[in-house]
């Protein structure tokens, strides 16, 4: 019984972290920037926003990466945010990206 509540249970916290994301339009990279630590982009159509900092362990120089390559090569991307209320038509220097996908164009 104990086991099927924990399941239950992480179940439940699992599919709430999936909901709160919010995966911006797909476009292609026009612009990177490095601001310090601080990665930034633009996509065409879209205002800058933010992939992450160099100084964390938390994907962000692989997602710059696959960014520079996407670019480089003219792919399209999408890129999610772990906020479920994230505005993708807004400027935002402060949330980091939380995935970044690729796309044929």
């Amino acid at each position: 019984m104990k086991k099927l509540l924990a399941i239950i249970i992480l179940t439940q916290f699992a599919s709430q972290a999936f909901a709160g994301r919010t995966d911006c339009p797909i476009a292609k990279v026009t612009n990177i920037q490095i601001e310090g630590v601080k990665v930034m982009y633009v996509q065409e159509g879209a205002p800058w926003r933010t992939l992450g900092y160099l100084n964390n362990n938390d994907g962000t120089k692989e997602r710059y990466s696959a960014l520079l390559a996407a670019q480089v090569s003219g792919r399209k991307v999408i890129v999610g945010y772990p906020i479920a209320n994230y505005n993708c038509s807004v400027t935002n220097y402060g949330t980091s990206a939380y995935i970044l996908r690729t796309h044929p164009n």
